[in-house]
C-alpha cells in the first residue's frame, strides 16, 4: 500500500477519535479540576496550544493523578522536540490515561504512518472500548486497512490473543465486501494456527455469499485433514461424519417440524433421518452445495421410508447459486420400506450465476395443509456423477 494510501487511512483515524470526545466530570470534589481540564480542552480547542499546556500542567501539579491532563499536554504540545519527543508525550499519556480516545487515536495514526504494524493493531483494537460511539466507522476502516498483507499479518498476530473484539474484527471483514481483507485476515490467523471452526465457517460463507465459489471451496478443502486427490460429490454423501453444516460440507437448518439425525444402518455405514412431526414443510433443512462444472452430471443416492405419510413424498432439488436458476428436481421417494435406488439426471448451465448450485431436499406438495408430512425418510450414499 502506498504512502499516501496509509497517510489517509491514518488522518481517518484521528477525525474518528476526535469526533464528540468531552471531559466527564464523576467526582464533586474534583469538579475544580474538572474545569480547569475543561478550559485547557477549549484553549487547545480554540488553537491556544501554550495556554491549555500551562493550564493542564497546573492541574497536574495540584493532581499528578490526573491522567488526562498528559493528554492535553501531547496535544497542545504536538511537534514540538520533533516526532520522538512528540512520540514520548503521548506513551506517557496513554500510561496515565490508558481510556483517553484522543490520546490513542494519535498513537494509531503515528503507527500507521510508521508501518508499525503491530502497535497500530494494539491501539485501534483499544480505540473499539475507550470510542464506543465510533465503533462501526473504526471496525469498517480495519477491514479496509487488511486489504494490506502485512497489516492483516500484524492484527492477526493481535487477534491470536483472542482480545475481546476479536470476533467483531472478523465479522467486520467478511461484511466488508472487500475480499482480499477478508482473506488476508482469515489467511493469516489460519498460518498461526488460530482459526476455529466457527471463524473458517463464516469465511467460507461470506465468499458464497459474495459469489466466489471456486475460492470457497479451494480454502474449505485446504483445511480437511488428510484431503484425499479427489473429494467426493458432494463431500460426505455417505453421512460417514456428522454434517457440520459449514463449508462444503450438508447443512442442517432448523425446521419447525423437523428432526435430523445421523443413524448407522449396518457394517459401519450411515444415513441421514429425517423425522416430521406432523407439520406442513416446505424446505426440510438438509441441503449442500456443490462446485459442479457446466455440462450432465447424475445425482444418485438410496432412500427409504418409515410410516412415511405426505402428499407427493420428498424430492430433491437443484438450483444455481444466483438463487434463481433452477436446474432439476426429482429423484423422488413416496413410500419404500426398503432401499431403493434413486436418480437424477440434470445439465448445469453454462454462463455467470451458476458457477455454484445447491442441493435440497424438498416437499413439493402445494402450501398448506398438502404439505403436511409424517413419519420417517431415510438416505443414504449420496453422489455427484456423470
Amino acid at each position: 500500500m502506498s504512502a499516501a494510501r496509509w497517510i489517509a487511512f491514518a488522518a481517518l483515524v484521528a477525525a474518528l477519535v476526535a469526533t464528540g470526545v468531552a471531559l466527564v466530570t464523576t467526582r464533586h470534589d474534583q469538579q475544580r479540576l474538572q474545569d480547569d481540564l475543561a478550559a485547557a480542552n477549549a484553549a487547545l480547542q480554540a488553537g491556544d496550544g501554550p495556554r491549555a499546556a500551562a493550564i493542564a500542567r497546573d492541574v497536574l501539579a495540584r493532581e499528578p493523578a490526573l491522567g488526562r491532563a498528559f493528554g492535553v499536554i501531547a496535544r497542545a504540545e504536538d511537534g514540538q522536540g520533533g516526532p520522538d519527543a512528540t512520540r514520548a508525550r503521548y506513551e506517557t499519556a496513554v500510561r496515565r490515561a490508558p481510556r483517553d480516545p484522543q490520546v490513542r487515536g494519535w498513537l494509531a495514526t503515528d503507527a500507521l504512518q510508521r508501518g508499525d504494524f503491530a502497535a497500530a493493531a494494539d491501539q485501534l483494537d483499544a480505540l473499539l472500548t475507550v470510542a464506543p460511539a465510533q465503533r462501526k466507522p473504526l471496525l469498517e476502516l480495519i477491514a479496509r486497512l487488511a486489504r494490506d498483507p502485512a497489516f492483516a499479518d500484524a492484527l492477526a498476530t493481535h487477534l491470536v490473543q483472542r482480545p475481546q473484539w476479536r470476533s467483531a474484527i472478523l465479522r467486520a471483514t467478511t461484511a466488508s465486501k472487500l475480499p482480499d481483507a477478508a482473506d488476508n485476515l482469515h489467511g493469516a490467523l489460519r498460518a498461526h494456527g488460530a482459526l476455529d471452526a466457527r471463524d473458517t465457517a463464516r469465511w467460507i460463507d461470506g465468499m458464497l455469499r459474495d459469489g466466489r465459489w471456486g475460492s470457497a471451496y479451494a480454502r474449505w478443502a485446504s483445511g480437511l485433514d488428510g484431503t484425499p486427490a479427489r473429494l467426493p460429490v458432494p463431500w460426505n454423501g455417505d453421512f460417514g461424519r456428522a454434517p457440520s453444516s459449514s463449508g462444503f460440507d450438508w447443512r442442517v437448518r432448523r425446521v419447525p417440524g423437523v428432526l435430523f439425525d445421523r443413524v448407522e444402518v449396518g457394517e459401519g455405514r450411515h444415513a441421514a433421518r429425517l423425522r416430521f412431526l406432523g407439520r406442513p414443510v416446505a424446505a426440510t433443512g438438509l441441503e449442500v452445495p456443490l462446485l459442479l462444472a457446466p455440462g450432465e452430471h447424475v445425482l444418485r443416492l438410496r432412500g427409504r421410508t418409515e410410516g412415511l405419510r405426505s402428499d407427493q413424498g420428498l424430492e430433491w432439488q437443484l438450483t444455481c447459486s444466483d438463487g434463481r436458476t433452477r436446474i432439476a428436481s426429482g429423484a423422488s421417494v413416496r413410500e419404500a420400506r426398503d432401499w431403493v435406488p434413486l436418480e437424477l439426471a440434470f445439465t448445469v448451465p453454462e454462463g455467470q450465476g451458476c458457477e455454484g448450485q445447491w442441493l435440497r431436499l424438498v416437499n413439493p406438495a402445494p402450501r398448506g395443509v398438502a404439505q403436511t408430512l409424517r413419519g420417517e425418510v431415510h438416505y443414504a450414499d449420496i453422489h455427484v456423477g456423470t
